[in-house]
């Protein structure tokens, strides 16, 4: 993604900086990792092909001074809800253009799903592909949700998004 869309991207995530609750992000977060934005697109997994998934970060630390939320979005072709919830993010961590973050889900509408994922872990990683589209792992697309994952683990980044973008500093 190039420069001037992902300083767009971070000008949104500032205008959403209530939902997302970035107004966390403060001259103290700055000096760890940190991980904004917002992306997605169409899935291209056998049950859930075509349907449209976001994920939006505002995270910022580094291992065992993290902080920040998360919000995940995933809707059927016809725009029906699969599930959405957002939480709180527990740790960063980060190696140049590649980021490991978990947390714990704080609200959750998951009509799709019988299980309740309220207090879960989850795991994320994104890479920032800075002429291309970034790409995101998240941990229950390997496991479900039964069970929650360790601090600052999480998949490889195996979705590349076609929509939106991240910032990894």
């Amino acid at each position: 993604m190039k420069l001037k869309a992902k300083i767009a991207a971070v000008a949104v995530l500032a205008v959403a900086a209530g939902t997302l609750g970035a107004t966390q992000a403060t001259a103290t977060q700055a000096a760890g990792s940190a991980v904004i934005g917002s992306a997605g697109g169409p899935l291209t997994f056998p049950a859930y092909e075509g349907e449209p998934v976001r994920f939006d970060f505002a995270a910022f630390g580094e291992p065992g001074k993290s902080s920040g939320r998360f919000h995940v979005n995933h809707l059927t072709k016809d725009g029906k809800l699969v599930a959405d919830f957002e939480g709180k993010v527990d740790c960063v961590s980060r190696d140049g253009d590649l980021a490991v973050l978990t947390g714990v889900i704080e609200r959750a509408d998951i009509p799709a799903f019988p299980v309740n994922v309220v207090g879960r872990r989850v795991g994320f990683s994104v890479r920032d592909v800075p002429r291309g589209h970034d790409r995101i792992g998240w941990s229950w697309g390997y496991g479900g949700f039964e069970q929650d994952v360790l601090p600052c683990t999480g998949p490889v980044p195996f979705f590349e998004t076609s929509t939106g973008g991240y910032l990894v500093r």
